[in-house]
Parts: structure tokens; sequence; C-alpha cells
């Protein structure tokens, strides 16, 4: 996470030195001494990051420097957007007021320059220390590369609990086990064949495939078996000896050629059966299907992993084995046999205790690692009733034995992302508990808080799509329900990887959730840059100015007074980007939203509302404007259409009403367009939006056709179109929207007209 604020500080660094007024109070000079010193250390953090995670006084020594840093780096960051809110309320307006209003600003911004330059001051001195401690916590440079952590991985990392008993931990993956087995002894298929067994980290990869290794069917149809544990940290050379020394003597003093072609050799004479468990990176076989002969002998190569990459390299004719989540049943069966080993299920767990042991094989939803750990620790407890509710009310991953070390198993993945994905992973920390999210959603609030890296050819959601299937791809969240062109629709997070996700947000100033009226935010130097609320509130005891984010979720339909608590505090968050009001129905826009000039990404619920207000063209920077609500928008004002930067409309049930022209400005950006009521701005302005990749147009009738077939000629982007109406003329429109070569769909709603 440092190294991901440093990197969002050394960006908007760059496009700050190049701002006009910089020279005053000498601050152009400081802002460019502190944009090298942040990118300079950036080559630390990396080498940083990697000791912290070792543990040890030496470890902790090296987390208070990494944790300073990013403190650092979020006060940087802090001092740029105070100065851009300063920029952004001394803009020019016109006419004589705006004259006036200019000039009676121009104290206060020079009160407010001179603020920049005492802070940059005291920053700059902050980074000097930092730079001079870092040589004695023995943090080197290692180049400042954009990827993972992972080559600098532990290796006291042991990848699965030695609890693990496969003979009962098999439970719900018997059918699974019976695939493999038949594909490990088919005599039809006399080619070296790659079998994945791929999951989440505690779905039970490596305990399955023990299972299968240790099968007399499996272990009498090869001549030769070797297992070999690769993990996050790994070396061909160790690999090669320990396959070698499983199949035939090794000598330790031959090189890696020497040895390769020895076991290249030796796998030739026999039916051979390697198991590669926990493969993280796809080099391992790059490097490895050197040394497997195809011999046509039905030789076979497993491998245990937790992305979907890896198979795909490995064998792209096989189909892995996707491991799910116990069901009820199982995860039951799974839980009573650890608490109860080695008796009848059906009758072990006394009547008085079924009740609590349900919740607690609930809160584990289904993952084999946390029900064994539950289990475990449940069996250490007096068989009654208050012993076990006292587990489940006060169970605490952290806290409960076993439970850090099946969160560090989970964290294996998290260690892995690269620093733009540990971001992105950590805004799940931000949803309800089993809430479907949809992917759409996640990717805006991504780029609104600019987590997204720039990539050549490709968009920003474009990028966004990309990491959020890479974030699939290894395990870390579930993608529930795809779009008719195989990309993601809705997603979830697994309720024990939220925990951990919500642990590390907290430990990060990443996240912090209110809760029982007050939410611990720390210091103003030390506050949280998130905050979720998911209770009802009557006020809001939460202070914090350097807020960039606010979540807000109501099961109620109704609170006034929670609308009330909100929108007195919105003038206390200048520096927000977004704002999630989900289920906080209101009568009209919070008025308090006017002064969140930064504001990129706006939802919100409004139950009845009079009015898009003109005072939403105060927001320049807003990127999302998403409205949810039960009854017709009364009017939208043109000021809306005035936003430059705007790239997603969605207005809900919107207008009956349609907007006259949509202002004079061609809106460029605009990339999604919803729920707008159709009229003459069809012919005038809908032509200019280019970039439209999505539009929803209401109240459409005969008199639209020629207008609107004639603008889709001109999107060559539009993949989705929903057009609604009484009276709806096809005939052109279909022919029209279907010119692009884009994956499309498009739906009619209303009575159809050819």
């Amino acid at each position: 996470m440092a190294e991901l604020a440093v990197r969002s500080v050394v960006q908007k660094l760059g496009n700050l030195i190049v701002q006009e007024a910089m020279d005053l109070h000498g601050v152009r000079d400081q802002v460019e001494w502190l944009e090298r010193e942040l990118r300079r250390m950036q080559c630390f953090l990396k080498d940083a990051d990697a000791k912290k995670n070792k543990g040890g006084i030496d470890g902790e020594r090296v987390k208070n420097w990494v944790t300073e840093m990013r403190d650092v780096a979020f006060e940087a960051e802090d001092i740029i957007d105070s100065y851009m809110d300063l920029k952004l309320r001394g803009q020019q307006k016109d006419g004589c007021i705006g004259f006036l209003e200019r000039y009676m600003f121009i104290l206060v911004e020079l009160i407010g320059l001179h603020k920049v330059h005492v802070d940059l001051k005291g920053v700059k001195v902050r980074m000097h220390e930092l730079s001079e401690s870092r040589t004695s916590y023995g943090i080197a440079n290692i180049g400042e590369t954009i990827g993972t952590t992972s080559q600098f991985r532990s290796q006291d990392v042991i990848p699965i609990l030695p609890q693990l008993n496969e003979e009962i931990d098999i439970i719900g993956f018997d059918d699974e086990k019976e695939k493999i087995v038949q594909e490990l002894v088919d005599i039809t298929n006399t080619n070296r064949s790659v079998i994945s067994i791929v999951g989440f980290g505690g779905l039970g990869k490596t305990t399955i495939a023990k299972s299968i290794y240790n099968d007399p069917k499996v272990r009498k149809n090869f001549d030769r078996l070797a297992w070999v544990i690769i993990s996050q940290e790994y070396n061909i050379l160790e690999i090669v000896k320990k396959i070698l020394s499983a199949v035939s003597i090794t000598s330790s003093g031959d090189t890696i050629e020497k040895l390769s072609a020895k076991l290249f050799n030796e796998l030739t004479i026999g039916k051979y059966l390697v198991v590669l468990d926990d493969v993280w990176e796809e080099n391992v076989w790059d490097q490895l299907q050197k040394v497997f002969p195809d011999v046509d002998n039905g030789s076979r190569v497993i491998i245990t992993t937790r992305f979907l990459n890896i198979p795909k390299i490995a064998d792209p004719t096989a189909q892995p084995h996707e491991l799910r989540f116990l069901n009820e049943n199982e995860g039951w069966e799974l839980f009573l046999r650890r608490v109860f080993p080695r008796q009848n299920i059906e009758t072990c767990c006394p009547i008085y205790l079924v009740d609590s042991a349900r919740k607690l094989v609930k809160r584990c939803k289904g993952l084999p690692l946390a029900l064994i750990v539950v289990g475990g620790l449940v069996s250490t407890k007096p068989k009654n009733k208050d012993a076990w509710e006292k587990i489940v009310k006060s169970m605490k991953w952290q806290f409960v034995e076993g439970g850090e070390r099946c969160l560090e198993i989970l964290a294996l993945s998290y260690n892995d992302l690269p620093y733009y994905l540990k971001s992105c992973f950590l805004y799940f920390g931000c949803f309800p508990q089993d809430m479907a999210i949809p992917a759409k959603t996640l990717i805006r609030l991504w780029s609104a808080e600019g987590f997204l890296p720039t990539k050549n050819g490709k968009t920003i959601e474009e990028v966004g799509m990309d990491c959020l299937e890479e974030l699939a791809q290894r395990c870390m969240i579930q993608v529930t329900k795809r779009k008719y062109d195989d990309s993601a629709s809705y997603c979830r997070i697994h309720d024990l990887l939220r925990d951990m996700c919500i642990s590390e947000a907290k430990e990060n100033r990443y996240l912090e959730i209110y809760k029982n009226g007050t939410a611990n935010c720390g210091t103003k130097t030390n506050a949280a840059r998130r905050l979720m609320i998911c209770q009802e509130i009557e006020t809001l005891n939460y202070s914090n100015s350097k807020l960039r984010g606010l979540f807000y979720y109501n099961e109620y339909i109704y609170n006034t007074l929670a609308f009330k608590a909100l929108n007195e505090q919105f003038g206390g968050f200048k520096l927000l980007r977004v704002l999630y009001l989900n289920s906080l129905d209101m009568s009209e826009f919070p008025s308090g939203i006017k002064s969140l000039a930064h504001l990129r990404y706006l939802e919100l619920h409004v139950d009845n509302p009079k009015e898009v207000p003109s005072w939403i063209g105060h927001l320049r920077n807003l990127q999302t404007l998403i409205v949810h609500c039960r009854m017709f928008i009364g009017k939208i004002s043109d000021s809306l259409w005035t936003i430059e930067n705007l790239k997603h409309v969605d207005l809900g049930i919107s207008s009956s009403v349609p907007p006259p022209n949509m202002g004079n400005i061609e809106l460029k950006n605009l990339e999604t367009l919803k729920w707008v009521p159709a009229g003459e701005w069809i012919g005038k302005m809908l032509p200019k939006l280019t970039n439209l990749r999505q539009l929803n147009i209401t109240n459409i009738s005969v008199d639209h056709a020629d207008a609107l077939s004639s603008s889709l000629q001109k999107f060559v982007q539009l993949a989705s179109l929903t057009i609604q109406g009484d009276e709806i003329p096809l005939d052109n429109i279909i022919t029209a929207f279907f010119q692009s070569t884009l994956p499309q769909e498009i739906v009619y709603l209303g009575r159809i007209q050819l």
C-alpha cells in the first residue's frame, strides 16, 4: 500500500508542476524536489514490503518505516488536493458578480498557497529523515519495476495446516477425485498429460492431490512417482534435485544442465507421475516442461495452483478441475468430523448444541480450511451451549486459535498482487457482506480513485475489466454472472477473504467502518481514506477532512434523520472523490454535495425528486452520476451537460421532459447515457456523442426514427442499445445499430413497429 500511495502522489506531483502560479513562495521548487525524492523512494519499497512480512524485531522496524513512508505520501497527496481545491474555488466566473467573487477570493488563495508552502517544507523534512534511516534498516534499492513483491517471498510459509487429514478432509470432493483418478489411469490416452487442480486458498487443492497421489489404484499404475512443493519462493535447481531424488539417486554437486539431462533420461524409463504442488508462476512450467519427456506411455503431471492462467499454459487442451465451496450439508459433515472424530455423524452432536454448530458452519461459508480451523477450536472447548455460543458471538478470525494461520494462508494471494491490484482488491471491503457487486460499478469506482494503470491501446474501462478478471483468475474473488460477451457482470468475495481484506484495509488507513455511533478514525494526520456506514444513523459523529470515499448502506426505506446527518457533514469532506449512498431515500438531492469540487463518482437514491439541481454543474470533476428513483425526475438541469469530464450518466426512471439541447458541450468523454427521454436533442446533440458505448432512451416514437438511425451510424463503439416507447420503429434503427463490429446487444421495451 505504501508503494501505491507513493505512485499516486508522484503522478499528481508531475501534473502539479505544470500548473500556473507555482513560483509563489518557491512552491514549484519544493514540489519538484518532492517528486524526485518520492520517485526515488519507490525503488526501496518492494524490498521494504518483503522484509516487513518476515516478522521479528527487524521486520517490525521495517514495517514502521513503511508505515511512515505511506503517511508521508498521504500527507503530500492531501497538500496537493488542497492546492487543487484552491484552484477550483478560484476559477474565473462570468459576469460582474463572478469578477467580484474572484477578486475577494485572492486573499484566501494567498493564505492557502502560503500554507501549501509551509506544509511542503514539513513533508520535505520528513522525507529527508526517512531517506537517512532506511540504510540502517537494511532496505536496498531493487529497481523501479511495476510488479509484485512475490520475487522477494518468504521461505517461512507452510502451504497447508499440519493437522489436515486427507482421509476425513476429502469430504465433498469424492466425485472430483474420481474424475482425476480416471484421467490418470486412462489407458486410451498415451500422451503425456497435465492435470490441473485450481482453487481459492483453503479449498483443499493439496489435500485432494495427496489423496489421489496415495490412492493404490494410482500408485500401481505408475513406475515412478514424485511430489514436490513449489510455493511462492522457488529455485528450479532445487526442484529438479527433489524430483530426481524421488525417482533416482542424485549428486548434489552437479550443475542444472547435467541434472536436467539426467532427470529427463530417468523419466524416459517407465511411466511417471509428478505432482507440482502450489505453483504460483507460469515460469515454473515454462522451465520444468523441458525435463518431462513425452514417450507415448501415458505419463502424467499434476499441478495445483490458485491461478487459472497456469493450466491454460501447461496444457491448453485440458479442462482444469476448479474446486468449489462446500454446500451446507458437506460443511456440516466436515465440521462434525473435526469436533467429534471417529463418531457417528448422525448422532454425535447433542441436540442442544445443533443451533450453535449450525451458526459456526454458516460462518465458514463452505471453505474447508475455515471449517477445519473452527472445528479444531470447538473440539477443545466444553460440550455445553454457553461455551459454544461464546465462540459464535466473539469469533474474530485473528483471535481464533489457528485462525491467524488461516488468514496468513489466504493472505499469500494478497501479498503476491501487483501494487495496483492490491488497492483494487481492498475496495471489496467497502461493500456489505454477501453483496452481489456490479462489475461496472467497481471499475468506475476504481477509475474515480485513480487506481487503474494506463495501458496503450486500451480504455480505462478495459483496463479495469482486465484487473477484475485477474483477481478472479487468482481466485481472490468470484465472478457470479457474465454478460452475452462473456465479460464479468457481477462478482462477490468470500466472507473470510472479506474479513482479511477489511483487516488489511484498516491497518493501512485504507478504510474505516462506522459502528455504534463512532469510528476509529484516529487523529487528523492518521485518518482513514474511506468510511463505510452500514447502520441506521440519526447523527454522524465523524470528522475527517482527508476523506476520499464515503459509502452508506441502509436497509430501511425512509430515513430522513440519516439524510440530515450526512447532508450536514458533507462540507467537512472537501477532498471527497467518491460518494456512494445506497438505499438512502431522499426527496431531493442533498445540497451539501455541491461543495464537493473533487467528486468524481456520485451514486444516490432519491425517492421522488423534483429535479437534478442546477448546482450539479459545480462538480467539474464528476465522471459518473447514477440516480436511483421510484418516480420520474421532474426536470434535468442543463448544467449537468456542461460537465466535460462526464463519462457515465444513469438517471434511473429519468424525466418525462427531455433536456432541451443537452448544453453546447460535445461531451467527448461520455460513454454511458441511460434513461434520458427522447426529444429534439437526438438530432442536434446525439450525433456529437461519438464515444458512446451504452445508450438507453425512453419515450421513443416514429418521429425520432430518422434522427436516431442517422446518429447510430456514427457510433462505432456502441455495444448496447435500449429503446423504450409506445411505438418503436425498428427497420432502419436495427440496420444502423449493427454497423459496428463490436459485440452488441439491443433491447426493445414497448410496442415494436416494423
